[in-house]
């Protein structure tokens, strides 16, 4: 009997969506009207939905937290519990994780760090590359039989952009880049959500 795919995601804002994150409390960007800030307006218009439909998949679970960074240190104080570090191990048992961060870290300047494959100290895991280790590291060692993909949006740099290549080629993670998104809010749009979709579901086939 074959068993349907199951897929979380360790996402931002971009991936949230009111009613659609686990844990409940984790904040949301992407909200129902009248409450929406742009075109968004229903779960079916998200990224992640358009490919799971496509794909007939199923969703394990969405930890993705609007505002959050992948290492724990925003641009005025320490923000490990939000941290993608801090919430890559509640993801259930998925066996493909995308996951679509790195938009708060370049917005929020964090040093980029150095290249470190272990060891870390708190320190080091408040600045970008040590932080992106630590992540795929932990992602490989907990969810050993798991598909990773990794989304990036391109138009956030070129230095951060080579920095993320680097990481997940060491992991052996494969990096869709993304382009050409439309956004308002500096946010994803509807038109925006299916650019993402198509490109992803390019990259995966």
């Amino acid at each position: 009997m074959e068993t349907t795919t199951r897929f979380s995601i360790l996402g931002d804002s971009y991936s949230t969506f009111e009613g659609y994150v686990s844990p409940e409390t984790n904040d949301v960007w992407y909200k129902l009207p009248p409450n929406n800030h742009i075109d968004v307006t229903s779960v079916e218009q998200m990224w992640w939905y358009q490919v799971m439909q496509v794909k007939g998949w199923e969703l394990e679970r969405n930890n993705s937290f609007s505002g959050s960074l992948i290492c724990n240190m925003n641009v005025y104080d320490y923000y490990g519990p939000y941290s993608f570090l801090h919430r890559m191990d509640n993801l259930g048992n998925p066996d493909v994780i995308f996951v679509f961060g790195g938009t708060n870290d370049v917005w929020n300047e964090v040093p980029l760090g150095e290249y470190q494959y272990g060891s870390w100290t708190e320190d080091e895991l408040c600045t970008f590359r040590p932080a992106m280790a630590k992540m795929c590291d932990g992602l490989r060692r907990q969810y050993p039989d798991a598909r990773v993909y990794f989304l990036y949006d391109t138009e956030l740099g070129d230095e951060v952009e080579e920095s993320v290549h680097h990481v997940l080629d060491y992991y052996d993670i494969l990096c869709i880049d993304l382009c050409g998104i439309q956004k308002s809010w500096s946010h994803p749009t509807a038109e925006g959500m299916t650019t993402i979709a198509r490109q992803v579901i390019e990259a995966m086939e």
